[in-house]
């Protein structure tokens, strides 16, 4: 199972690199050329690895980038609001200490309108209910069905189990 950790990985591309050297040192001994070397299946495979390990680092830093760019901006953000708050509420108390008398009064005079229209908007909502109530109950209802003599007449079909008894 391959490992997220950074560390590991970076231990990860330090031995394939030095496996690479060592391959590469063993050819040359042996007296093979540069060139033909890069065609060796076990240095390929080494440098593949290599690559990978490398995608692999460069996916973490970005993530730890992109953590520490939200980081930031969160702290930003929440600097923001506070500021903001601080401007609010500042301008706010100096406003509302002069000006809590005429306000009352204003509001005192609000609720008496209000207390007006809301009596006016009782009875109107009403009488469209009293009306509704009055169609319902003079539309028909109907009945159940009657039974007919000819359906008197017939038997019953019995449901029962036990039919020839």
């Amino acid at each position: 199972m391959a490992s997220k950790s950074k560390d590991v990985r970076m231990e990860q591309l330090r031995i394939f690199e030095k496996k690479l050297v060592l391959r590469l040192e063993q050819l040359a001994k042996k007296g093979i050329s540069k060139e033909k070397a890069l065609t060796d299946s076990l240095v390929k495979s080494l440098k593949s690895k290599i690559r990978e390990t490398n995608v692999r680092i460069a996916a973490f830093e970005k993530f730890v980038k992109l953590a520490e760019e939200l980081a930031k901006a969160k702290v930003q953000k929440l600097a923001d609001l506070a500021a903001k708050k601080e401007e609010k509420s500042e301008p706010a108390q100096k406003v509302k200490q002069p000006e809590s008398k005429p306000k009352k009064k204003e509001a005192a005079a609000d609720k008496e309108t209000k207390k007006q229209t809301a009596a006016k908007d009782e009875t109107v909502p009403k009488e469209p209910k009293k009306q509704a109530a009055a169609e319902d109950e003079a539309a028909p209802k109907k009945s159940k069905k009657q039974p007919t003599e000819a359906d008197e007449a017939t038997p019953k079909k019995r449901t029962s189990k036990k039919k020839e008894e």
